[in-house]
């Protein structure tokens, strides 16, 4: 018998809770329920039809009332009858307009009821209903007694090590006296064991305290409490850079700073012609979060925080509804509101900070189409106050599982708007303290959050910085796994072997793939396969099919959206990568976005499923849109101040050259399907004839990235 080793193989099929659901609704709703005559087994069929469906739906799908009820016949349902009408097939009692919209409305009310509070409770009642960390979107059903059984070690290993149990009149007094209300905790299983997740954004009803006033109300949330930490530090975050060391503030800073470090190297090297051999070393923390010493972690915020007071402004930034509108016909006019976000901004309360001052100093970088309004919301905050909130939330976070509550005894809450810039600040203060023997032209170190990654010239540098973390820093709570560390080198510290790269010059790091002799940056296409036997299932679960009334329109739309976050400049920027690696990028992220369609499809029923004329479209515009994404200037062209390159990012591939790859892509999909898809492949056809470069380099080029990505991609399933 082959051994279970992931959690998630304990959960019931979906197939046998729908079995079970509908098992349940034939023995609680009579049969006449559904009609009298041929029609009757039709619309019970159609009921259950949907209660399978809701049973296998994603996370964030959902499902109308009117999508259930299309197809059942009202008329052959006698209980909806009014008390006068006995023979339907009589000309006297044909069912009027009125009638039937009547009819109509009492069945949704009817149907509502049987799905909010009979099959919902009835899911709950027997089925932990829960995601994955590796599934995406897939819901998973474990019986409530087996999953009792899964977590029972688990959470006593959580409270053995980061949480303690507190008794419920302790914890009620506690919270009476705090300014902060207690997070929610929950218990998310992934590929091995089970990861807590801690809920600090949820509202929770508290008690009206004002003399005389009785009820219950919404208060706010931890992370709305903690807000103005997070300005007071992103503040002095943003003035002290220099003191952040390594840290990456997102993935697209690693483009940067391998780009920069390139370019010096290339100046040294200059004489020699070509770069020097690189050893990298990858290190991951464990449960960085659950590990930093609170104590230290308070007084360093403490000796960072500046000033006296925070004077606090807010603004609205908003933006157009829908990016992706314009590129569909539209047959009637379509109003939308615009995209509103509020943003608050920190200073000191001696030297309040305007919009406009705060707009030509840079804070508002990379907002295009975006229009600032200022508004009269302000406040002020004395700094005591906040770090005296600040040691409340580190020191006595508060979160309820189930009927019982915790405090976290050890590290910082992870689900806190708090958690990241407070995990780089103390990081910063151990790269400052421990790996200063880093300060090196020859040496890169990129952190990004609790994930190491050092580029080096000097073997030297490899090995002390490996052998110095692999030791563990007790006084930063810093303890790595050997096992999840990768180097490019033969690498041993006290006996133990370090996990080697081999056969591939591609080093994995934050989902890229840095080329270990150019630093060039892929993307790793490889990370689709994660979470499923198959791509086509990985592609599913990340799927959320939306059963709007224009299907076509909204997989346009998502699909383009989808498209965009895939062309991110780190990846495209010929000035640091090859065009050969650019347009192997280019050509991958069309075959991914190719696939998504295809799985999307195949989720669409009956005539919800787009024509060809809709696949055109897409192909289209997702042409339209990478184009406008690797010439524009809104993506080239800038640089990071705290990275002196200097060199601009451009992208050097043509027109013709995007349409080449996005046909040869979504033709390598559909062909696969031809009888389905034959005007739209005989379209494709043409758009590669018409696109070929006439220049038999450029063509060749071009047909060795398809050749290549077709060979990638062949094998697998989707």
């Amino acid at each position: 018998m082959k051994p279970k080793l992931s959690l998630t193989d304990y959960a019931t099929p979906a197939s046998s809770v729908s079995a079970f659901c509908r098992a349940v609704l034939r023995s609680l709703i009579p049969p006449q329920f559904y009609g009298i005559g041929q029609h009757k087994l039709n619309n019970q069929h159609v009921v259950f039809k949907h209660v399978d469906r809701f049973v296998r739906m994603r996370r964030f799908e959902s499902l109308s009332i009117h999508e259930i009820c299309k197809g059942i016949k009202i008329t052959c349902i006698p209980w909806l009858e009014p008390p006068a009408v006995h023979d339907q097939n009589s000309p006297k009692n044909k069912v009027s307009l009125s009638d039937l919209q009547k009819r109509t409305e009492i069945l949704h009310e009817i149907i509502y009821y049987i799905f909010d509070s009979i099959l919902i409770p009835l899911v709950r009642a027997n089925f932990y209903v829960t995601e994955s960390q590796t599934h995406r979107n897939r819901l998973f059903y474990f019986q409530h007694d087996v999953w009792r059984h899964l977590t029972e070690q688990p959470l006593a290993d959580l409270k053995l090590s980061t949480f303690e149990e507190l008794k419920s009149d302790k914890a009620e007094r506690m919270l009476g006296r705090r300014s902060l209300p207690y997070g929610t905790l929950r218990l998310l299983p992934k590929s091995t064991g089970i990861r807590p997740i801690l809920n600090l954004r949820r509202r929770m009803l508290v008690n009206n305290k004002w003399a005389g006033s009785k009820g219950r109300f919404f208060g706010q949330s931890v992370n709305s409490t903690i807000t103005p930490i997070y300005g007071i530090l992103n503040y002095e975050k943003m003035r002290k850079q220099d003191d952040l060391g390594s840290c990456l503030f997102s993935v697209g800073d690693i483009h940067l700073r391998l780009k920069a470090f390139k370019e010096r190297l290339l100046l040294h090297y200059h004489e020699a012609g070509s770069l020097p051999v690189f050893y990298f070393v990858k290190l991951d923390i464990q449960s960085c979060f659950d590990t930093i010493p609170q104590d230290k972690l308070v007084r360093l915020i403490e000796d960072l925080v500046s000033e006296e007071a925070y004077h606090f402004t807010r603004h609205v930034e908003m933006r157009p509804p829908d990016e992706f509108g314009s590129m569909w016909p539209m047959r009637e006019a379509r109003q939308s509101k615009a995209f509103r976000k509020f943003v608050a901004r920190a200073a000191p309360a001696a030297r309040p900070q305007h919009l406009t001052e705060a707009i030509n100093n840079g804070g508002t970088t990379n907002r295009r189409n975006t229009v600032f309004v200022d508004t009269t919301g302000q406040k002020e905050y004395d700094t005591e106050d906040l770090l005296d909130l600040l040691h409340e939330h580190v020191r006595n976070n508060l979160v309820k599982l189930g009927r019982k509550y915790f405090r976290q005894r050890n590290g910082i809450p992870q689900g806190s708007v708090l958690s990241s810039i407070l995990c780089n600040l103390f990081y910063a203060e151990m790269e400052r303290e421990v790996l200063a023997f880093l300060q090196s032209d020859e040496t890169l170190l990129l952190r990004l959050v609790d994930d190491f990654l050092l580029v080096t010239s000097n073997p030297d540098l490899a090995k002390r910085f490996l052998e110095v973390m692999i030791k563990g820093q007790p006084a930063y709570g810093v303890s790595v796994n050997p096992a999840k560390s990768l180097v490019n080198f033969a690498a041993a510290v006290d006996g133990t072997h370090i996990p080697r790269l081999v056969d591939t010059s591609l080093f994995p790091y934050c989902g890229s793939l840095i080329d270990t002799r150019t630093l060039e940056i892929h993307k790793d296409h490889d990370r689709i396969l994660e979470g499923g036997d198959s791509a086509a299932e990985t592609l599913a679960n990340s799927l959320t099919v939306e059963s709007a009334r224009v299907p076509g329109r909204t997989l346009h739309r998502k699909l383009l959206t989808s498209f965009k976050l895939l062309m991110h400049p780190m990846y495209l920027d010929t000035n640091h990568n090859s065009l050969t690696v650019v347009l192997s990028t280019l050509y991958a992220n069309y075959l991914t976005t190719a696939m998504k369609m295809y799985q999307y499809m195949r989720s669409l029923r009956g005539r919800a499923h787009p024509s060809s004329e809709v696949i055109i479209r897409i192909v289209r515009d997702t042409t339209q849109l990478a184009h406008r994404l690797v010439q524009g200037k809104r993506c080239w062209g800038q640089r990071d101040a705290t990275m002196e390159s200097s060199s601009p990012s451009v992208c050097t591939v043509q027109h013709s050259q995007v349409q080449y790859l996005a046909a040869a892509a979504f033709r390598f999909v559909l062909s696969r399907k031809q009888t389905r898809y034959t005007l739209a492949l005989r379209w494709l056809e043409l758009v590669l004839k018409g696109s070929r470069p006439r220049s038999d380099a450029k063509a060749k080029r071009l047909a060795q990235v398809v050749q290549k990505g077709n060979l990638m991609y062949g094998s697998w399933r989707f």
